[in-house]
């Protein structure tokens, strides 16, 4: 009597299921090894600045596994394209000037709560323009382009622009979390809603800034000329309107949220939600 023998079930590889699910791939490296980096001058006495432990999370848990994937799930030249825009700085000038907007918005604000500052150019050079590169080169430029480029935009692909801003604004603000577990509970909770509310409108930004340029390099100058302006690079130097105010420094420190936030809405209303997305390709998805 012949007994037929079954194949045992081939089991997919590593590889096989990154392909098919690459932001859980993604996700289930950050929030671990990344996540990791970002709270361990929470647990371990060290003389390191904490500011290099973030850079560390940016650079291994962000940067590191955002390449590997895109070569694993859409191969060498989809890496090659995701890496051509991160050194894409031909732009319009008007989209340079638009980065610039949100340092002019936090001044305004500043004057606006605060009064007039004294010396505000001659804090430029000096404040602005070192927290901008201390913000921009070992952080801020990959940063971006990891949530931009690779989540905010694979998101995009299966579910359009706004859903994709509005799904990427609170993982976005996940990414901080280490920045707030100092604080009680509740006011952590408070601080991480607060967060992902103006996130998510700075998404919205993102995304139409991306779908017009695709510069990963703007939107890094982006990011960090938020950061240069209110909440600083996190090494222990003050930022433009820290500077400017010191008697207001916590207040100040989130003027640049509420610029992005503002800014964010009028390009929703402004472009009806396609954020800079051409209608017959949106239609497509």
């Amino acid at each position: 009597m012949l007994h037929t023998i079954e194949a045992a079930p081939i089991r997919p590889t590593r590889t096989a299921w990154i392909k098919r699910h690459p932001l859980s791939a993604f996700f289930a490296w950050f929030f671990t090894v990344g996540q990791a980096f970002a709270f361990a001058p929470l647990v371990v006495d060290t003389p390191i600045p904490d500011q290099v432990f973030i850079i560390g999370s940016t650079l291994v848990g962000l940067f590191l596994p955002a390449l590997v994937i895109t070569r694993i799930a859409d191969g060498p030249e989809a890496l090659r394209r995701l890496l051509r825009s991160y050194v894409h700085w031909r732009v319009g000038l008007r989209w340079y000037a638009l980065v610039l907007l949100v340092p002019l918005i936090g001044l305004a604000l500043g004057v606006a709560f605060f009064g007039l500052p004294d010396a505000v150019t001659a804090a430029l050079v000096p404040v602005f323009a070192i927290q901008l590169v201390l913000a921009f080169l070992p952080n801020n430029w990959a940063e971006e382009g990891v949530w931009t480029g690779f989540v905010q935009a694979r998101l995009q692909r299966r579910h359009g622009p706004v859903l994709a801003a509005l799904i990427t604004g609170p993982l976005f603000a996940l990414q901080h979390i280490a920045l707030m577990v100092d604080n009680p509970p509740l006011i952590a909770v408070l601080l991480l809603v607060f967060l992902a509310i103006m996130a998510t409108s700075y998404r919205f930004l993102t995304g139409w800034l991306f779908n017009r340029t695709g510069s990963l390099f703007l939107l890094g100058l982006l990011h960090a000329g938020g950061n240069a302006t209110a909440a600083g690079s996190g090494f222990d130097t003050d930022s433009l309107l820290r500077h400017l105010y010191p008697a207001h420094a916590e207040a100040v420190g989130v003027f640049h949220l509420l610029a992005f936030f503002a800014i964010g809405l009028v390009v929703l209303a402004v472009t009806k939600g396609r954020l800079g997305l051409p209608i017959s390709k949106e239609s497509e998805k």
